[in-house]
């Protein structure tokens, strides 16, 4: 049982602000406790008389560690935490029982907001996600009209750019307007066709001076605390008989019997014939020898018995784990787990199969190593084929991190 005297000095500032106001964007880094500061918030609150119930929406995978983590703490663990999952039937039963916290994915939020919850409080944790199409039928509630306390978390709050930041403030608070439209024309320049929006360039200096009364930061002290991280590239050619077919797909998108209808469908057929495989249907449709497998298995024997982790993203990817070593584990980065417990420990080797087009997937996904615990300088390798849409996604990747590097700067000054 861990005891609240472990509680860093960062995560009671954070506790003391949520309890101080009643609306907040909380960004903190992976790893730096955001649940048991939000855990621990709403157990003064209530206790308080503050509020009476609060809800925590959630990505699905990350339902089950809300109740985990209050067990875990002295203080918290008297909290009475319900989830609700599964059918609406089985999330109805649930819903009766007398609870402190309701926690529930951001799926079916939009579900629990028609129902009598009795919560006067709630949480969204992966605010960036919230924003997106995870949050069915949340951009449309106006949660500041349904809830007296409001806390959207996140570690990266502009993962993707400036124009995107309007969606999760709007989900809190009206601070930005109350029309993406209006605050587009008023920070942005668009092209003629009004598709494309450019900052303009005081833009940045003046949304954050609208927003930062919400914000609070949890500073990230991983790079003063835990030993370094290094990030490194393996660059390897595609084989002539595989881009052929990637050309095909890049000109035509069509490549043998696989079509792409849109150019959406493209690009992720483009991925993963980089991949060497391309599904069609139900079924994966293998292309050639698996020089991206390859260059995974080379990684796996330079580590010499060494501990590593291997992500990937596409399902076919994980049938390359059989005759893995048992020094190797495995994750899908879109079905990760969050809260992963000691990992820290004996893991430092990272490999990413193919780049990654979420930069929230990949900081969290490097966040279940480099973390408090971790003794060890940390190695995150990824595996990029030359000339095709892995350049792109690497390209992307940095372009959203400067894009939250400026976020960082203009709300510090």
């Amino acid at each position: 049982m861990l005891s609240e005297n472990l509680l860093e000095p960062k995560q009671d500032d954070a506790i003391a602000r949520l309890f101080a106001f009643d609306e907040t964007i909380l960004i903190a880094p992976t790893g730096a406790g955001k649940t048991i500061i939000c855990l621990s918030a709403v157990k003064e609150l209530i206790e308080a008389g503050v509020v009476k119930k609060v809800i925590v929406s959630c990505p699905a995978k990350v339902v089950p560690v809300w109740k985990k983590e209050a067990a875990k703490w002295e203080h918290t663990q008297d909290l009475r935490v319900t989830t609700l999952a599964g059918t609406p039937a089985k999330r109805s039963e649930a819903l009766l029982k007398e609870a402190d916290i309701l926690v529930i994915s951001l799926n079916s939020l939009d579900w629990l907001l028609r129902q009598k919850h009795g919560a006067d409080g709630i949480i969204i944790d992966e605010l960036s996600k919230a924003s997106g199409k995870q949050a069915k039928g949340l951009k449309s509630k106006k949660l500041a009209g349904c809830f007296k306390w409001r806390v959207g978390m996140t570690a990266t709050p502009v993962s993707q750019d400036f124009e995107k930041l309007y969606g999760m403030v709007r989900i809190i608070d009206a601070s930005l307007g109350t029309n993406k439209q209006t605050y587009l024309m008023k920070y942005f320049y668009s092209d003629y066709m009004g598709y494309k929006w450019t900052l303009r360039e005081d833009g940045a200096e003046r949304i954050i001076k609208c927003v930062s009364h919400l914000v609070h930061t949890v500073e990230d002290t991983k790079a003063v605390d835990l030993p370094a991280c290094h990030y490194h590239e393996i660059r390897f050619e595609m084989p002539e008989d595989t881009r052929a077919v990637y050309n095909d797909m890049k000109k035509d998108m069509v490549a043998g019997d696989v079509e792409a209808v849109n150019e959406a469908v493209k690009s992720g057929k483009l991925r993963q014939i980089a991949s060497g495989f391309m599904y069609q249907e139900d079924k994966q449709e293998y292309i050639h020898d698996l020089e991206r497998e390859q260059q995974m298995h080379n990684w796996i024997a330079r580590l010499k018995g060494k501990p590593g982790l291997v992500f990937y993203e596409f399902v076919a990817q994980g049938v390359w784990v059989g005759g893995a070593p048992s020094n190797i584990r495995f994750a899908q980065i879109n079905s990760m787990s969050h809260g992963i417990d000691g990992l820290q420990d004996t893991y430092a080797d990272v490999l990413f199969i193919q780049p990654i087009w979420s930069r929230d997937a990949t900081e969290q996904a490097v966040g279940r190593v480099w973390r408090t615990g971790q003794k060890k300088e940390v190695n995150v390798t990824t595996l990029v084929c030359d000339d095709t849409l892995d350049d792109l996604v690497m390209a992307r990747v940095e372009d959203r991190a400067e894009f939250m590097r400026l976020f960082m700067k203009h709300l510090k000054n």
